[in-house]
């Protein structure tokens, strides 16, 4: 009998809308569900070999070697590193490398992957990149000039296992010995050079030489395993979830629109039936038996083909996601799955709950009163619980973060809206006059039923919204970050310069036609108090500005201020004693003009008074520092000195360059772009299998949509031919009518979109927000246009050569 059922209701138009929706979202959760589950055991299972250690001290200059001797006396085993860049050379081509210089432990965990197999870091010797070995025309043993030294290619360097996965490296790498980096001449007061001591042992003697080793750390030193480790690996998977999850988060909202307003009225096209069946002496347990067999039919339904279509796409995405991926993931455990079938069912009861609560109350009455009806759960309650309970559930699937919150903060924007704008309109529509009659008739049919009108734009309004959302992030995403590039950008980068170096490198760039910009001195200092505080504790890490007390900083000095700064506040030049403040870092800092900073650098530390705030140009490519002090103010500290400039010309003048100046290091930043520009490809193609699946939810609940007035509207159509109307005129009501839907659920679907864009950009994808004014046009125009298509469609179906005289069936 239940299957009889199912089978005969299963040609209803909302129940295949209803059964659409419940599988694309079981589908959507469970392929996010499982990229995500196997992120983070990728994570989890990497641990010690994403060290290459169980723990790691990193500092920007050798430590003290009574703390080595204290770990070797608690039973550690230690390894240790020095991490910089350098320019290599073969013949007449320059490449810059990252170089690691290790010693023979090294690595304690994980394995060196080489060709040949088995090769370590010996003295005289070097393993390097393939990468490296095509860029510079080399093969294995071949010399390679590291800096000022000449080593031996020992072999390829396929792997290492701390070396995470950072889709931003631009230099290869190499692995040199420890005893040869004094011949490189590469490591220099005040250069960018890392030191990481590496340690293994048991968690004890970990656990014992942390307590003794934590309250001697300065700013410049960071103790820490993988727990607490801000890998590029951790940040590249969580950048690939941000995009995927917000794909993930609008088809389930699309799902949970399209099951609502389908399963409604589905149920309430239903009543007649039920009525027939109560007078027939249908008991209510029966009528119970049924509903309850229909609906869990559906739902096992919808999770087996929900669950093959999200294997698949599963199976797509790691596929398109490969590049920004590590090479191997785990497989998903069984959390993924759970996710998606208590969606399928949370979703199922929210909305499918009141619905046939409703049909199983209809009254026999109904047979001869079809005004009759039982409510049950009013709207005004029903409709803000569920809301609440919905935005519970997704708050653990997506996280509650800035994605999330930038949606609902949206969606609260366009609730306003179109309570403002619904009302207005309903307001001015019933003042105005009107000659056309086609479009007179749309606007009282819309004036006769305002709860009903409210209603459809809501829907209409959610829709465009989202699927807006996501096509401007889908094919904005890349240009927008394209269009921050000015285009005279430097796409060099000059380091690593000595004082006395500065005129040398300048004459020889103006020999070449190039013109350099501003060299500016560099040292590296870290932020230690704020008013005689201390700076870590006042900023939290998790703070705004948490990253700016938590490392070090280029400090500089300059007598002019840079022409893409602009002066906020203060005055220019800074004094003795004084410094010039970013105005971001000095919000995030809650810092103000006349405040006190404490720096602390390689030799000592230092203070100054904050006179002045600038505006910096980030997008300009040049370089930006926080802080500018004014000349001679920090001539104690070790220094180099940095400048940019364009060259798009001889394709020879690099390698020209370092071969006269060998131990700096050339940034080719065009480099770097090339390789942002690849990620953000590469997931905006995958963002295009979400697309699909967020453009077909839409679809379902403009159709659903569409279907809840369908029986009205016939009715009405018989009537107005009844009376003489024509089909034109008929066929001309229904286009103005969804138009007009379509322009003013546009306008509000424009507004929220446009909310929801700009905290987006700017708290989820770190990206300067502009108005996107393309939205507030286009937005009304499609939906006015789609809509108007809808009503003419249904203009046909229901004027057809029978349409107006058979009975609709929903």
């Amino acid at each position: 009998m239940i299957g009889r059922w199912f089978w005969r209701e299963w040609r209803s138009p909302s129940l295949l809308i209803v059964w659409l929706a419940l599988t694309l979202s079981v589908a959507c959760v469970l392929a996010l569900g499982n990229i995500s589950d196997r992120m983070q055991k990728g994570l989890g299972e990497q641990s010690r070999e994403f060290l290459a250690a169980d723990r790691v001290l990193r500092a920007a200059r050798p430590v003290d070697d009574g703390w080595l001797r204290q770990a070797a006396a608690d039973g550690l085993t230690l390894s240790r590193q020095i991490r910089f860049m350098t320019m290599t050379f073969a013949g007449d081509n320059a490449q810059l490398a990252d170089v690691k210089a290790t010693d023979d432990r090294y690595p304690m965990y994980g394995t060196l992957v080489t060709r040949p197999a088995g090769l370590r870091s010996q003295p005289g010797t070097v393993l390097v990149a393939p990468r490296l070995l095509a860029l510079l025309g080399l093969k294995i043993g071949d010399p390679l000039d590291v800096g000022d030294a000449r080593l031996r290619i020992a072999g390829e360097l396929i792997q290492q296992p701390d070396s995470g996965f950072n889709p931003f490296q631009t230099a290869p790498g190499i692995v040199i010995n420890l005893a040869d980096v004094a011949a490189t001449g590469a490591v220099q007061p005040g250069g960018r050079v890392t030191w990481r001591y590496l340690f293994a042992g048991d968690p004890a003697a970990l656990e014992r030489f942390e307590r003794y080793l934590t309250p001697q750390l300065d700013a410049s030193q960071r103790w820490y395993g993988m727990d607490d480790s801000s890998g590029a690996l951790n940040s590249s998977m969580e950048r690939s979830r941000s995009f995927l999850a917000l794909s993930a988060l609008l088809t389930l909202l699309l799902s949970v629109a399209a099951v609502a307003v389908a399963m409604g009225h589905y149920c309430r096209s239903r009543g007649d039936l039920v009525a027939v069946l109560k007078t027939l002496g249908a008991g209510r347990r029966a009528l119970m038996k049924l509903i309850v067999g229909q609906w869990l039919s559906l739902l096992v339904f919808a999770g087996v083909c929900g669950s093959a279509i999200g294997l698949l796409f599963e199976a797509i995405l790691m596929r398109m996601l490969a590049p920004v991926l590590p090479a191997e993931l785990p497989p998903a455990g069984v959390w993924p799955w759970v996710w998606s079938l208590g969606a399928l069912v949370a979703i199922s009861l929210l909305v499918g709950l009141r619905p046939y609560r409703q049909l199983l109350a209809t009254r026999p009455l109904r047979v001869l009163r079809r005004d009759n009806a039982q409510t049950v759960w009013p709207l005004r309650v029903y409709l803000p619980v569920m809301l609440i309970i919905v935005l519970a559930l997704l708050m653990p699937i997506v996280g509650a973060n800035g994605l999330f919150w930038s949606l609902a903060g949206g969606m609260g924007v366009l609730s306003l809206l179109l309570a403002a704008v619904g009302w207005g309109a309903l307001w001015l529509l019933r003042r105005l006059v009107i000659r056309r009659l086609a479009l007179r008739l749309a606007l009282n049919r819309l004036l006769r039923q305002p709860w009903i009108t409210l209603t459809q734009l809501a829907a209409f309004s959610l829709s465009f919204m989202l699927l807006a959302l996501l096509l401007v992030m889908r094919g904005d995403l890349l240009d927008r970050w394209q269009q921050q590039l000015p285009p005279e950008s430097p796409n060099y980068f000059l380091l690593n310069m000595t004082g006395d170096q500065v005129p040398q490198v300048r004459d020889f760039l103006r020999r070449n036609g190039v013109a350099p910009g501003t060299f500016y001195p560099i040292i590296r200092a870290r932020l230690t108090e704020i008013n005689q505080q201390k700076a870590t504790d006042l900023i939290h890490e998790d703070d705004a500005g948490g990253r700016t007390v938590n490392r070090e900083l280029n400090l500089t000095w300059l007598d002019q201020k840079p022409d893409h700064n602009l002066l906020v506040s203060g005055y220019w030049p800074p004094k003795a004693g004084e410094v010039s403040m970013e105005q971001q870092v000095a919000e995030q800092l809650k810092l103000k003009l006349g405040d006190t900073l404490t720096f602390t650098g390689d030799t000592q530390a230092f203070g100054a008074r904050i006179t002045s705030l600038r505006k910096v140009d980030w997008e300009s490519l040049r370089p930006n520092f926080f802080f500018i002090f004014p000349p001679g103010a920090l001539d104690g500290q070790p220094q180099t000195w940095l400048t940019s400039f364009r060259y798009r010309g001889d394709a020879t003048f690099p390698a020209q360059l370092n071969r006269q100046f060998p131990t700096l290091s050339l940034l080719d930043i065009g480099a770097i772009l090339g390789q942002i520009g690849q990620v953000l490809r590469q997931v905006s193609r995958a963002l295009e299998i979400m697309v699909i699946l967020v453009l077909m939810c839409g679809g379902l609940l403009l159709l659903a949509q569409v279907q809840v007035g369908m029986r009205q509207r016939q009715q009405e159509l018989v009537v107005y031919r009844t009376l003489g109307a024509s089909k034109r005129l008929l066929r001309a009501t229904l286009w103005y009518e969804f138009a007009l839907l379509g322009l003013v659920s546009g306008v509000a679907a424009a507004a929220g979109a446009e909310v929801a864009l700009g905290l987006l950009q700017r708290k989820v994808f770190d990206f300067p927000w502009e108005p996107d004014y393309r939205l507030w046009w286009m937005v009304p125009v499609c939906g006015a246009l789609l809509l108007s298509a809808c009503g003419t469609m249904l203009g046909r179906r229901l004027l057809g050569k029978k349409g107006a005289h058979r009975q609709y069936q929903g």
